[in-house]
């Protein structure tokens, strides 16, 4: 695609014309999820969350306990995460996702090999202005029509392993191409993380551990039902996804702030004149989690329904996310979020599902700050070496095109 960047002579005897207006855009409300977690205040003081249910009959935590070594043998753990980089330009911006599944066998037995590593690689051109390419480009990228954009699966489009090719709207709150270039990142790695889901062997055992919310927040409604339905298929394994970054998660703050919890907050502060008011003041739950937990513990489950996915539960209730919080038994006592679909609440499920929360914990305690799992699939989701690789091609090409002061330097 670099290749078909139009010569200097060329370029500049063209009017300035803008981005294509004939491929998707990101709408204004895309771009503000693309920059909110999902468990974050959605704006100022609003709360986060259109619903939050305690799932258990006591508000005192729980114990979890790890798993004997005899039921790890022949079960497997799965990890996934991704990154992503946008390379800014000034009539274009390179899109540069990944997604990582690594994959861990636990067994008594000697195994020739007791890990595989898979990578799902994204990328795309979002144009700024379309005169910068030769129509050539088109032959090499990959993208539905605007106009048929709104209800597609963008897992479709992306296991074809084209590139995108994509524009901007200028007419949105945040018009600025840099930030439609970082949301479409954002929305290649959730994708991505979902396409993983359907990739992970049906037959082998285990637990899934995801990074981040249950339901992420830039991908598709449809695309994330889709992986889901997957997911709920699976018969010998659960899905854990798993938040390490917990700075902006206010989940316990508002369910302890909620006008009828107030007995809840009195069991947790008793006789220390805690009104909701004191607590409403914390921007988050990490400020409150130390106060409750001890190591070794998580909190009670928390049906929370993120206000950005609610329309996701209120279709499959089987997929609702169910919350907890674990602090983890040695030093530091770091503290993880995890959330998995309601599903896992049937009575046929609570064996597997506690002994699935103490795998995740297991994971925790011999991670150096996070699970294992998720340390090992964040350093194989990284693009630092490709970024360097495109940035040299980009900066070559343009040079070659003596269009070199196109280049942004950051």
């Amino acid at each position: 695609m670099l290749s078909t960047i139009s010569e200097a002579q060329i370029y500049n005897k063209k009017p300035p014309s803008g981005p294509p207006t004939e491929y998707p855009t990101l709408s204004s409300e895309e771009l503000d999820l693309a920059r909110k977690t999902a468990d974050g205040h959605l704006l100022g003081v609003e709360a986060a969350y259109s619903k939050i249910t305690l799932m258990e009959d006591q508000l005192a935590p729980i114990d979890v306990d790890l798993p004997s070594p005899e039921s790890l043998d022949g079960e497997f753990i799965w990890g996934i995460d991704g990154s992503n980089k946008s390379l800014d330009y000034s009539a274009f911006h390179i899109l540069i996702a990944r997604a990582a599944i690594v994959e861990f066998e636990y067994s008594k037995e000697k195994q020739l090999t007791y890990h595989e590593i898979k990578k799902i690689d994204m990328s795309g051109v979002c144009m700024v202005d379309q005169n910068i390419f030769d129509d050539d480009v088109y032959l090499f990228g990959n993208s539905p029509k605007k106009n048929t954009s709104k209800n597609i699966s963008w897992i479709d489009i992306l296991e074809n392993n084209s590139s995108l090719v994509v524009g901007f709207d200028p007419s949105t709150t945040d018009n600025k191409p840099s930030s439609h270039a970082q949301g479409w990142c954002v929305k290649l790695m959730h994708t991505g993380e979902l396409m993983a889901l359907t990739k992970i062997p049906e037959k082998k055992s285990g637990v899934v551990v995801r990074d981040g919310p249950l339901l992420p927040v830039a991908a598709t409604m449809k695309d994330t039902i889709r992986a889901m339905k997957v997911v709920l298929n699976w018969e010998n394994k659960h899905l854990m996804s798993v938040s390490k970054r917990i700075q902006e998660s206010t989940l316990f703050v508002e369910f302890l702030t909620n006008p009828s919890n107030e007995k809840n907050m009195e069991y947790y502060f008793p006789d220390q004149r805690v009104s909701s008011d004191i607590l409403s003041k914390l921007p988050a739950d990490y400020l409150l989690l130390p106060k409750i937990l001890k190591p070794g513990q998580r909190t009670p489950f928390l049906e929370a329904i993120p206000k950005n996915r609610a329309p996701i539960p209120k279709k499959h209730p089987q997929l609702s996310p169910i919350s907890c919080y674990y602090m983890r038994k040695r030093k530091p006592h770091n503290i993880i979020r995890i959330e998995f679909p309601r599903i896992y609440l049937d009575d046929e499920n609570l064996e597997r599902l506690n002994w699935s929360l103490g795998f995740v914990a297991w994971q925790h305690e011999i991670g150096a700050s996070v699970p294992m799992i998720q340390e090992a699939a964040d350093s194989q989701c990284q693009v630092k070496a490709e970024v360097s690789i495109l940035q040299n091609v980009a900066r070559s090409e343009l040079s070659k095109k003596g269009l070199g002061t196109l280049e942004v330097y950051e």
